[in-house]
C-alpha cells in the first residue's frame, strides 16, 4: 500500500491529548478541550494502512524520507479527524414502520403500540420474511449511508429474530457483511425481548434456557459482545443478569440496554459484571452513575431515540460530575430512531443535552471505539489504523454546529479512500 500525505490542514483534530478530570464545568470543558489533541497547520502521512505521523506541518518528515512511492494532497485548510465510531446500532432489518411514527406524533406511545402488535414484533415479522440477500443488501446499504457520513467503525446488533435460532440466523449474516465492507463490523447478539408467545411459564423459562445456550455458538460465529435488553416488557434483571453471566462465560463482552423506559438497576448491574457499555440511561440514578465510574463501563447516549421517542434526556451533567466516560451512538433501527448520522447526534448532544462541542467529538471518537473494545481506533496516533475523515469545516466546532446536511468531503478506512467530494468510490489507494 502507498504513502500518501495529506497537507495543509487547518486543524487536525487526533483525540490524543492528555486528559484530566475537572470539578468545576469550566474544567471539564478545558479537559475535554485538551483531550481531543488539536493541531493548527498540521500534516498527516500513512502508510501501510497506518498513522505514519500525524501533528505540525513544520515537524513532518521529508517527502523523499518516506516509503515511495509517495502521493500528495491538500486539506485546503479544512478539518480533519479520526473516523466515527457508532457504538449502537440495529441495521439489520426488513420491513417498515413509518405508521408508527405517525401514530406516535398523533399521541400513541411506544408501549400502545407494541401492545397491538407493533414496535419490534411487526419488525420481527418481516425479517423472518426476509431472505438472506435482501437482508445484507439492506445492510450492505446502510453500512454504506453510515460511511459516507463519516462512520468507519460501527457495532450492529441482532435482535429482530428474539428466537436463538432466529438470532443466530441474523448474526451469521452480520458476519459475512462484516468480512468485507469497509467499515469495521462490531456483531452484537441481542437478547431484545421476548416473543408474544414466551411471555410467561415453561416457554419464557425455555426461551431462556435457549438463549443461555446459544451464546457459546454466537461467540463462534462471530459475535464480539451480548446485549441484553432490562425492561418493562422486555427482560427482568434477574433474567438479564443470568444472560449476561453466561455470556461473559462465554467470552463475550457485556453491554445492557438499560434504564430507558423504568429504572431496574440493570445498568449498576451490568456496570459491576464489567460491561463495556451500558445504553440509554433515561432513568438512571446516583448509584448507578457512581457504578459506571467505579467500573469505567461506558454510558452509551442514544440521542435519537430519546428525541423520536419523547423521553426526557439522559442527565449528561450528572453523568460527567460523577466521572462516567459518555460515548454517543445513533441508535439507527426502523421503529424509534432512523438515522445513520452521527454528525446529527453530536448536535442534539450539544443542544439537548448540555455537551460542549469538544465533549461531543470524544464521545463519536475515543470513547465510542473504546466502549466496542476497539483501541486502535477514534485516534489520529502514530501506529493507529488510518481511519480518517476530511470535513467541509475549518474548525471543530462547525460540525456540532450544523442541524442536518452531511459536511464530510473525504473518509480513509484502513488509509484507503472511500468517499472523495462526498460520493461513495470504489477503494482506491489514490487520495
Amino acid at each position: 500500500m502507498a504513502t500518501w500525505v495529506l497537507r495543509d490542514i487547518g486543524e487536525l483534530l487526533t483525540a490524543a491529548g492528555p486528559t484530566a478530570n475537572g470539578a468545576t464545568r469550566s474544567e471539564q470543558v478545558a479537559s475535554a478541550e485538551s483531550a481531543l489533541g488539536l493541531v493548527q497547520d498540521a500534516t498527516l502521512v500513512v502508510n501501510d494502512g497506518k498513522i505514519h505521523f500525524a501533528g505540525p506541518s513544520h515537524e513532518a518528515p521529508a517527502i523523499h524520507l518516506l516509503p515511495q512511492p509517495v502521493m500528495v494532497q491538500t486539506a485546503r485548510g479544512q478539518l480533519v479527524t479520526p473516523g466515527l465510531c457508532d457504538p449502537h446500532t440495529h441495521l439489520l432489518w426488513a420491513g417498515d414502520r413509518s405508521r408508527e411514527f405517525d401514530l406516535r406524533n398523533l399521541g400513541a406511545s411506544y408501549q400502545t403500540i407494541a401492545a397491538q402488535g407493533g414496535g419490534i414484533v411487526s419488525t420481527v415479522r418481516s425479517t423472518s420474511a426476509a431472505s438472506d440477500e435482501d437482508l445484507s443488501s439492506g445492510l450492505r446499504a446502510r453500512l454504506y449511508s453510515a460511511l459516507q457520513l463519516g462512520t468507519t467503525a460501527c457495532e450492529v446488533k441482532s435482535g429482530y429474530g428474539l428466537w436463538p435460532n432466529a438470532e443466530l440466523r441474523l448474526l451469521r449474516l452480520i458476519s459475512a457483511v462484516a468480512h468485507d465492507h469497509p467499515c469495521a463490523v462490531s456483531p452484537t447478539f441481542l437478547c431484545h425481548v421476548p416473543p408474544p408467545e414466551a411471555l410467561e411459564g415453561s416457554t419464557r423459562a425455555r426461551l431462556l434456557m435457549d438463549l443461555a445456550t446459544a451464546l457459546p455458538a454466537a461467540r463462534t460465529i462471530g459475535a464480539e459482545a451480548v446485549d441484553v435488553y432490562c425492561d418493562v416488557g422486555a427482560f427482568t434483571l434477574a433474567e438479564t443478569l443470568h444472560l449476561l453471566e453466561t455470556g461473559k462465560l462465554a467470552g463475550l463482552g457485556l453491554r445492557c440496554h438499560a434504564e430507558q423506559f423504568t429504572y431496574t438497576g440493570a445498568a449498576a448491574a451490568a456496570a459491576r459484571l464489567g460491561a463495556l457499555s451500558v445504553e440509554h440511561l433515561e432513568q438512571l440514578d446516583g448509584a448507578g452513575r457512581a457504578a459506571l465510574a467505579a467500573s469505567g463501563t461506558i454510558a452509551n447516549l442514544l440521542p435519537g431515540a430519546a428525541l423520536t421517542l419523547r423521553l426526557p434526556w439522559p442527565d449528561a451533567a450528572a453523568l460527567r460530575h460523577d466521572g462516567v466516560r459518555i460515548a454517543l451512538g445513533t441508535d439507527c433501527n426502523p421503529g424509534s430512531s432512523y438515522s445513520q448520522s452521527q454528525p446529527l447526534m453530536m448536535s442534539l448532544a450539544c443542544t439537548q443535552m448540555g455537551l460542549s462541542c469538544a465533549e461531543a467529538w470524544l464521545a463519536v471518537t475515543l470513547n465510542a471505539a473504546h466502549s466496542i473494545g476497539h483501541r486502535d481506533r477514534g485516534q489520529l496516533r502514530v501506529g493507529d489504523r488510518a481511519d480518517v475523515v476530511l470535513w467541509e469545516a475549518e474548525h471543530y466546532r462547525q460540525v456540532c454546529q450544523q442541524l442536518g446536511g452531511n459536511p464530510v468531503r473525504s473518509v480513509w478506512v484502513g488509509g484507503r479512500q472511500y468517499v472523495r467530494d462526498g460520493l461513495l468510490i470504489e477503494a482506491s489507494d489514490s487520495i
